[in-house]
């Protein structure tokens, strides 16, 4: 007898015991071991060093001193200050922790239910119908787990554009998630009606605005690991009446913008919405566009002078209609691109793939110009370097976090990647970024490093509770589709 839909999506019986509700709530809940004390230095000895940061030189054979949570130095032959822990790297390429810069982490309940759905489809189903479903346990299950699956492919950052946020104790399990997780995180917390689809959710912006309130005097009350945005609705989605409003209470509470922008898939998209935002004096470096495929050339100059960003999701861009990835555009702008997965419910969260994609995108593109000019490219258009930017620095600076992460500069902390230099698919490495983009992948990554604490070490996460986790989502997600039939 073949097993019914509800049973694969299930896995386990239903009978499964959830996560303790300590475990799921408490950050400060032993979750992760510290086989290396954060507390004391600790000395990243050997390693292949690419540092994204053109004032620190590369190493091919490099060490990356960690204190206090910091990258304190980075050189050759450093010294092991007293009571140091050293990680051997030999045999490693050392690059700053990944960035996936716009994702929607509650579907991770929803994973596989849109590989072959439009974008009608998508929002006709995951969105509609389950959505606004999830109970905050849900939410934070979700979260967790997501974040556990980005972590495991090398991600050390997530902007998490959060339209499962449809209440404040959502907003709190959300929090929960990322602060236990370990994850270093930009939660956008969701306005009612972000993007497109039907979505029943009490968030006005005065709701929004009141929760804020509550989070900045509370649990967010200084910046850390985990930092707020708003997802709104942008002016593909909203009047633009609505969208100064939504962008004036963002700057009401200091707090990075992002919205879904410029596909041609969108019904009834807003023509030159870009450009109707500068004149009211709506862009800046606090405005991020996710997608932006289908701008006018101008605009991404507008975007770029203005120090905003866009966030392409080549995966799902180029299978739901939303066009070509923008990212070659943005970077031809002189402004910041950078990566997401998009849905969850599609595609997994692997950063490197859309790096992959979007460099192949951009290439073909470039070369389909060339040839109908009648040329041949006399070298490649985009590099590698430039797709392993926009995957680490440029989705830093995307999520607000420039001077925070996405290189590894000295001063910033130290969320670092050790990807395995010594494998049948990385040897011989010839480029480590190469090795890293084109061959290895997130399959080579084997140490993670956010603020200073290893949470993935020897290839395992060291989250003690990981399968259990996928159990959760297993046993909600199945939950969740039977309350979704009635």
């Amino acid at each position: 007898m073949r097993p019914s839909r509800r049973a694969l999506l299930a896995g386990l019986p239903l009978s499964v015991a959830p996560l303790p509700a300590a475990a799921q709530t408490s950050p400060e809940t032993a979750r992760v071991p510290d086989t290396y004390d954060p507390a004391r230095p600790i000395l990243i000895r050997g390693a292949t060093i690419v540092t994204m940061d053109p004032a620190v030189p590369d190493l091919a054979g490099g060490d990356i001193l960690v204190r206090n949570g910091a990258i304190a130095a980075v050189g050759a032959a450093l010294a092991a200050p007293e009571g140091a822990q050293v990680m051997d790297a030999a045999g490693r390429i050392a690059i700053p922790g990944l960035v996936n810069a716009h994702i929607h982490l509650g579907q991770s309940l929803q994973r596989g239910m849109s590989a072959d759905q439009t974008l009608a489809q998508y929002f006709a189903t995951v969105v509609a119908k389950l959505s606004s479903r999830l109970s905050p346990d849900d939410l934070r299950a979700a979260d967790y787990g997501g974040s556990l699956e980005l972590l495991d492919a090398g991600v050390t950052t997530v902007l998490d554009w959060s339209r499962e946020t449809t209440s404040p104790d959502h907003a709190d399990a959300a929090l929960d998630a990322f602060e236990t997780s370990g994850i270093r995180a930009v939660f956008a917390y969701g306005l009612a009606g972000s993007g497109a689809g039907s979505v029943r959710s009490a968030n006005s912006p005065e709701a929004v605005a009141e929760d804020m309130r509550r989070l900045r005097a509370g649990r967010m009350a200084s910046p850390g690991r985990v930092r707020l945005a708003l997802a709104i609705r942008g002016p593909d989605f909203s009047t633009m009446e609505e969208v100064a409003g939504d962008i004036r209470l963002a700057r009401d509470f200091d707090l990075l913008v992002q919205f879904h922008a410029g596909a041609p898939v969108y019904a009834g998209r807003t023509r030159r919405g870009i450009a109707m935002m500068r004149e009211r004096g709506l862009l800046t470096r606090k405005v991020s566009l996710a997608h932006a495929n289908d701008l006018d050339e101008d605009e991404y100059r507008m975007v770029a002078d203005a120090g905003g960003s866009t966030v392409s999701t080549p995966e799902v861009e180029m299978q739901m209609g939303h066009g070509f990835p923008c990212a070659a555009r943005m970077q031809r702008a002189g402004g910041i691109a950078a990566l997401g997965s998009d849905i969850s419910a599609g595609v997994g969260g692997d950063v490197l793939v859309q790096a992959r994609i979007a460099l192949a995108a951009a290439r073909g593109l470039a070369n389909a110009e060339a040839r109908q000019a009648g040329a041949l490219l006399p070298q490649v258009a985009f590099t590698t370097r430039q797709a392993l930017r926009w995957a680490t620095l440029g989705g830093a600076q995307a999520a607000g976090l420039g001077d925070v992460t996405g290189s590894l500069t000295p001063g910033k902390r130290a969320d670092i990647v050790l990807l395995r230099a010594d494998t049948l698919a990385t040897s011989p490495v010839h480029d480590p970024i190469a090795a890293v983009l084109n061959q290895g992948g997130s399959a080579a990554v084997e140490t993670v490093m956010v603020d200073g604490r290893v949470l993935k070490r020897d290839g395992r996460l060291l989250h003690p509770d990981a399968a259990r986790a996928a159990e959760e989502i297993r046993r909600r997600a199945a939950a969740l589709e039977a309350r979704s039939a009635t």
